[in-house]
């Protein structure tokens, strides 16, 4: 109900800091609701509200986010309050989450070279955010932006936090269908977490849905299948954790340059 509140306020032509005038909005998820805005420099932005009760959430977002600036992250710019609001300024990523721009599947039959680019873009963006000690923690197709011939932005930082960030109890984080099995047990998240999602993404491409909660994974006889595997191993110790080295690998089998 507090979204459904946010999503329906007349905010359209609100100028915002005196830079961004908002548009319409984006689309909205359980913690925010996104605005398309043009700034005073003619550039496009997203500015991302959260309910004053989450103005901790929007703060951890920033700080966590606001120093991180690579073409395949979703740059978040400034923090701002829009009538009590907390708000962050973010770059525009153009295109469409990733379920919406893949419309026919499984994704690496009818559209190869363009799936390919995303989740090289992805793993990308993974190695950037890894290298500087942060992990996404909720990597999913909805923080996923693809444009059409297939470069994508991953986006929505306001679960990321530190590798192997102790919350001193269990704590679930993430979105239940792309979790990770530890993730799932609330232990804390390493890189192989993050790149479990990958392996996610990599099995609905090469299958075109989601696998079943406890079946068993059938094989796929893509040459891609042998990194999903490495990906998506129920230990996290046997998981690969690189993923500058899952872009490589990820190239390599499919047989262009890296």
């Amino acid at each position: 109900m507090i979204w459904y509140t946010v999503k329906q306020m007349p905010l359209a032509g609100t100028l915002v800091d005196g830079r961004y005038r908002l548009v319409r909005p984006l689309g909205h998820g359980a913690s925010s609701v996104v605005y398309f805005a043009v700034g005073t420099d003619g550039l496009p932005y997203a500015v991302k509200l959260f309910p004053p009760e989450l103005s901790r959430r929007a703060e951890r977002e920033y700080d966590t986010a606001a120093h991180l600036v690579h073409p395949r992250i979703g740059q978040v710019h400034k923090r701002v309050q829009i009538e009590g609001r907390p708000s962050l300024i973010l770059s525009f990523a153009r295109g469409r989450v990733l379920f919406q721009r893949y419309t026919q599947r499984p994704a690496l039959q009818t559209e190869r070279k363009p799936y390919l680019l995303t989740l090289a873009h992805v793993l990308e963006a993974l190695a950037y955010l890894h290298g500087h000690g942060l992990v996404h923690r909720d990597l999913k197709p909805e923080n996923i932006i693809v444009d059409g011939d297939g470069s994508a932005k991953v986006v929505d930082f306001d679960l990321s936090g530190p590798i192997r960030e102790n919350f001193g109890t269990p704590v679930r984080i993430g979105t239940l269908a792309f979790q990770s099995p530890e993730a799932t047990r609330g232990e804390p998240l390493g890189t192989e977490s993050d790149l479990y999602g990958v392996g996610l993404l990599l099995y609905w491409g090469l299958h075109g849905e989601l696998p079943e909660e406890g079946a068993p994974l059938p094989p796929s006889p893509d040459p891609l299948d042998a990194l999903r595997v490495q990906l998506m191993m129920p230990e996290r110790e046997q998981r690969l954790a690189s993923a500058a080295e899952a872009r490589r690998q990820l190239l390599q089998l499919a047989g262009l340059p890296y």
